[in-house]
């Protein structure tokens, strides 16, 4: 959420622009947040994932954009035998330890998917510990992505599948953006700003839970 640099400059994310962001961890099965955390622009993805995973119940599955691209956070989430999958920068450093082509019969509608092993070059934070690569090859596009996890059993289908289902979370926002319609603060100070912002997210979820509670719409 944009502001106005003049009038709100706690919120300083660039030179010549301010703004809220809204990081969220979405339950998957319900289509609703699980947790949400609410910092200024300037606060980096990485850092906003530390709040919002930091009560991570064990053997979850998390799924996640490669702006939240850290080692450390990997790790993180390997160390307590939870699941990540996310996609993998263009630029990042692997070696390859394992090539194992599957046919396009087996991969389906997400096209080729070649399974390999990654090994991090950031050995300070990662150790020993080995990541799965999965490049996925869109026969519609006739692009390459590359998918990053740490579970080395999943089939690549299903990982392909997992991160698919991450769009979810861009739906959610939609939907936010769509009704989270704030005309004017009652404030210009950080908490005023973040309090009305907190209300009106949870009346939005509130009326969703209303809409699906209905017996009709």
């Amino acid at each position: 959420m944009s502001l106005c640099l003049r009038m709100f400059d706690w919120a300083q994310h660039r030179r010549r622009k301010e703004g809220i962001k809204l990081h969220a961890l979405l339950n998957n099965d319900t289509g609703l947040p699980e947790v949400i955390d609410e910092t200024a622009a300037k606060t980096s993805d990485r850092k906003g994932a530390a709040l919002i995973l930091d009560g991570l119940s064990c053997g979850s599955i998390v799924v996640m954009d490669r702006g939240y691209n850290d080692y450390r956070l990997f790790k993180e989430l390997t160390d307590p035998r939870g699941t990540f999958v996310s996609r993998l920068k263009d630029n990042t450093k692997h070696t390859l330890l394992k090539d194992a082509p599957i046919s396009e019969a087996a991969s389906g509608k997400w096209g080729t998917l070649r399974d390999d092993f990654y090994w991090p070059q950031a050995v300070k934070v990662c150790g020993q510990t080995k990541f799965r690569v999965l490049q996925w090859h869109d026969e519609t596009t006739k692009r390459w992505s590359k998918f990053l996890t740490n579970n080395r059993q999943r089939h690549p289908q299903e990982t392909a599948n997992l991160y698919k289902d991450r769009w979810q979370i861009e739906l959610f926002f939609k939907k936010i953006k769509q009704n989270l319609k704030v005309k004017s603060f009652v404030d210009t100070s950080e908490n005023a700003v973040m309090t009305q912002i907190w209300t009106t997210a949870i009346a939005v979820i509130i009326l969703e839970l209303l809409k699906r509670r209905a017996s009709y719409k």
